[in-house]
């Protein structure tokens, strides 16, 4: 893949699949499961805006779980970032960096490869 690096401050659906598929192969698929869980909370948001403008009676409830769903989705998105910067997979500017988390899959897999 070409892409080597992902602004977190601009992270869209397609930065987190990337991450999902660069992090697939590492033990603690700890990333790629959050980044999931991430993807969906977002495709909640989208499913429930669209509920409002189907069921306008229900609308005090749907922009509740739009506002519930929001902050979810920053606590995700928080919890993301802060795993990254542990990991050491972002740089200075923000950036993940999706070939160190790919490299790191590698040498995880090499070594379970090698414990066979």
């Amino acid at each position: 893949m070409a892409l080597s690096t992902v602004n977190i401050s601009h992270i869209s659906d397609e930065d987190l699949l990337d991450i999902c598929r660069f992090a697939e192969v590492i033990a603690c698929e700890c990333p790629g499961y959050l980044a999931r869980i991430l993807r969906q909370v977002r495709s909640f948001q989208r499913y429930t805006v669209g509920c409002i403008e189907q069921f306008p009676e229900d609308q005090e409830t749907h922009l509740w779980l739009v506002e519930q769903a929001e902050q979810v989705e920053k606590l995700l998105f928080q919890t993301v970032v802060e795993l990254m910067r542990r990991e050491n997979l972002l740089d200075e500017s923000g950036n993940v960096l999706l070939d160190r988390l790919s490299e790191r899959a590698r040498e995880i897999a090499m070594r379970q490869l090698g414990d066979l």
